[in-house]
């Protein structure tokens, strides 16, 4: 089986050509696209391109209106005639500039200490204050000589005193019990005797410690009440002390307040004084302030009628001309080509696939042929 030839190559210079031109083609058709011809009420702008070499090379054309062109004209004609007045007044400018300046105007005061008092500065007297008084002597302990004293042993003070009740008492009941226990036939050393003298004698101890409590509490109680009477003594003398000196206290107080209420009479006094002074002084300035404010103003009066020819001037070159219409400006904005190249390219490379395609069925199809034709081959061979 016979196989076809593969696709010629593409033209890849010719294309690339074709391309460039198609280029050129896209820009100028942009160009022409992106800059119309534009009309106004006051003007138009027109777009031209050349011929030959000059066929890429565009003309922009402006033109006014007739009305807005003969406006224009008569502005700068106007501009025109401003401008050689103000050649006249420079001449004025000239004569004006080259004289000396000087102005007419009295000295400024920069002093007015003659005609203001100077402020009080003398210090006043006033009365010596009363720094301290003398205080009085506090009483730092109480005299106990004369208070009850307090138990040490059992016996002493009212302990004493309660004992000595009780013990006849309880004498007679000892004698008592030791008669009646006779009476009874019971003997020292047995034991109801025992037991008998034993709660004889707790309960005598019994009594016995009653007692001395009593006594303690009443021995305590005598000597609180001596101790608080001496307590009271001693605060009442000292409460009296300092009623004594609080009145001292009082009277310092009240001269020293008549000293500093004189002294700020006095300072109220001269302070016065000092404020009329400060307000003289005030107005002084303030007058003073007047006339120089007031030379001021003569010297930019003076000044004002100096620069007047130059203002003048100034003035008559400031005038504004007529506004142009704003037309679009010119734009080169591309545009995107025609592949061209890459079309070509494009299409060799789908023959070539189409090429391949064939190529391998063609393959496909011999090797198909071959394989047939081996079997066919081996089978006259076990049959021969």
């Amino acid at each position: 089986m016979k196989s076809s030839s593969p696709p010629p190559a593409p033209d890849y210079a010719g294309a690339a050509k074709q391309q460039g031109t198609a280029n050129l083609e896209s820009a100028v058709a942009t160009a022409k696209l992106s800059n119309p011809n534009t009309y106004g009420p006051l003007g138009s702008q027109t777009v031209t391109y050349g011929t030959g070499d000059q066929q890429y090379t565009p003309t922009i054309t402006q033109t006014l209106t007739p009305n807005a062109q003969a406006t224009l004209n008569a502005q700068q004609g106007v501009e025109r005639s401003l401008a050689e007045l103000g050649q006249q007044g420079v001449g004025q400018a000239k004569t004006i500039l080259g004289t000396p300046f000087t102005p007419n105007l009295p000295g400024i005061q920069t002093d007015i200490s003659g005609s203001v008092s100077p402020v009080n500065q003398s210090a006043y007297t006033a009365g010596n204050a009363q720094g301290a008084i003398g205080g009085p002597t506090l009483k730092q302990g109480i005299d106990t000589s004369g208070i009850a004293a307090m138990p040490v042993n059992a016996g002493m003070t009212g302990q004493q005193a309660i004992m000595s009740r009780l013990e006849p008492q309880l004498t007679q009941n000892e004698g008592m019990t030791r008669q009646r226990l006779a009476n009874q036939g019971l003997v020292p050393g047995g034991e109801a005797y025992n037991n008998e003298m034993r709660t004889m004698g707790q309960n005598r101890n019994d009594l016995e410690l009653q007692a001395a409590a009593q006594g303690i509490n009443l021995d305590a109680a005598m000597n609180q009440q001596g101790f608080n009477q001496a307590q009271n003594q001693g605060q009442f003398g000292n409460e009296a002390q300092l009623a004594q000196f609080n009145a001292g206290l009082q009277n310092a107080g009240l001269g020293n307040t008549a000293i500093n209420q004189n002294f700020n009479n006095q300072l109220a006094a001269q302070s016065a004084q000092n404020a009329a002074q400060t307000q003289n002084y005030n107005q002084q300035l303030g007058l003073a302030q007047f006339g120089n404010t007031a030379q001021g103003q003569s010297l930019d009066q003076q000044l004002a009628l100096r620069n007047q020819p130059l203002n003048q001037i100034t003035g008559l070159m400031s005038g504004s001309q007529i506004q142009m219409p704003q037309f679009q400006g010119y734009t080169g904005a591309n545009v995107a080509a025609a592949p061209i190249y890459q079309a070509a390219n494009d299409q060799y490379n789908a023959a070539m696939q189409q090429y391949g395609i064939k190529q391998q069925n063609a393959n496909s199809t011999m090797g198909g042929l071959m394989s047939l034709g081996s079997s066919a081959m081996g089978a006259g061979a076990m049959y021969a």
